[in-house]
């Protein structure tokens, strides 16, 4: 259990850190197998940081809203997710100089007693918007059921959910623009 444990832990830090990357699982594509840079998006949105950055925050909110219950940032100390509050929140580059794109990360750390129920609420939710999702998980032998759902959204922007036993994140990245 302690070994299953460690490897989630170890598995959502590594998302955590592509997915606030810009890379891997969520909206950037890797150039080659063996090379870790970031191809950017063929196009980058016109929008402005003040504009994907809303629009970030929308795409957060709307799954925290439908989902429920108390959703906190990774910033220590821990903050309870308020779209209004638009300070805090970060970008970087997106795969090319003098470009930038958010990302937003929250998460509940409580037990999940269906992980693999909540993975479907979201999905079926997603699919109604229109979206197209994927799915990474779970492992045969993962006994906290750790599960990705992913949806590609444009400018390469994207959106995650994940769900285990032991809790549920969500991570939201805005679009690819230019810095003005």
């Amino acid at each position: 259990m302690m070994r299953t444990r460690r490897i989630i832990e170890a598995v959502t830090a590594v998302v955590l850190a592509s997915t606030l990357a810009g890379c891997a699982l969520l909206g950037g594509i890797m150039s080659e197998s063996g090379d870790q840079g970031i191809v950017p998006p063929a196009e980058f949105s016109s929008k402005t940081g003040e504009q994907t950055l809303d629009d970030t925050l929308a795409h957060t909110e709307d799954l925290v809203r439908f989902l429920g219950g108390d959703w906190y940032d990774d910033g220590v100390p821990r903050e309870l997710f308020d779209p209004t509050v638009r300070s805090g929140w970060s970008g970087g580059p997106c795969g090319a100089a003098g470009t930038d794109q958010y990302s937003i990360h929250v998460r509940q750390v409580v037990p999940v007693a269906d992980p693999l129920a909540k993975i479907e609420q979201v999905r079926e939710h997603w699919k109604r918007l229109g979206y197209r999702v994927r799915q990474l998980g779970p492992a045969e032998a993962d006994e906290e059921l750790l599960t990705h759902i992913f949806v590609d959204l444009p400018f390469g922007a994207g959106l995650e959910f994940n769900a285990s036993t032991t809790g549920m994140a969500i991570s939201t990245q805005g679009e690819c623009y230019i810095v003005q």
